[in-house]
């Protein structure tokens, strides 16, 4: 292959690969603002939220913090993990792990697969008084399978039954069909963009 083709190929790639680094995050930014979060563009003006900026660090990096769900030997909810890891190997699931591997000590699923699933963006708004707490549990709910969420803009609260965790955007949330809520604190709406992947007992 002559020098001037491997060069030629070589700048094609990069186009591309700058191409798609561009669309992930400009995708995320454009998803922001079509679906109309109330007061981003308004903020976004103001200098309080950013709306790619963490998925740009993603993109730029290679790496996401991801926070995992999961149940202890009571049912309860817990945080699993909560770690930066490749945003080329984010999470997998199969046949036998319907919600992924969980923890050692983790009660078995009687899950199954419904071939069903949702992709949407949530609009969190600030939460009433009195907000979401470990003791009042107020919209906590189960997801019936798994669901990654993906923190679109702004700051979040993510509990769980045992501890809550502070969530920005570029996070990644991956819910394994526990009990859970959201808090959202301040006075900007939280866009987080949810993909469940349906199981049912």
């Amino acid at each position: 292959m002559s020098t001037q083709t491997q060069v030629e190929r070589t700048s094609k790639g990069l186009g591309r690969r700058a191409m798609l680094e561009r669309s992930a995050v400009g995708g995320a930014a454009l998803a922001a603002g079509l679906f109309g979060f109330p007061g981003i563009s308004e903020a976004r003006e103001a200098g309080e939220v950013q709306v790619a900026g963490g998925l740009q660090d993603s993109v730029t990096t290679g790496r996401m913090r991801r926070v995992v769900s999961a149940r202890d030997s009571e049912g309860k909810s817990f945080i699993a993990s909560d770690a930066e890891v490749s945003i080329d190997d984010l999470w997998t699931t199969s046949g036998d792990q319907l919600l992924g591997a969980g923890p050692a000590g983790e009660p078995p699923s009687s899950l199954r697969a419904t071939g069903a699933s949702r992709l949407f963006i949530a609009t969190i708004q600030r939460s009433p008084d009195p907000v979401p707490s470990l003791e009042n549990r107020i919209g906590f709910h189960r997801t019936s399978g798994v669901a990654y969420v993906l923190v679109l803009t702004g700051e979040i609260v993510y509990l769980v039954d045992r501890e809550e965790v502070r969530l920005k955007a570029g996070d990644l949330v991956v819910e394994r069909g526990t009990d859970h809520s959201w808090r959202n604190e301040g006075d900007t709406p939280v866009g987080l963009l949810v993909t469940v992947v349906s199981a049912a007992a």
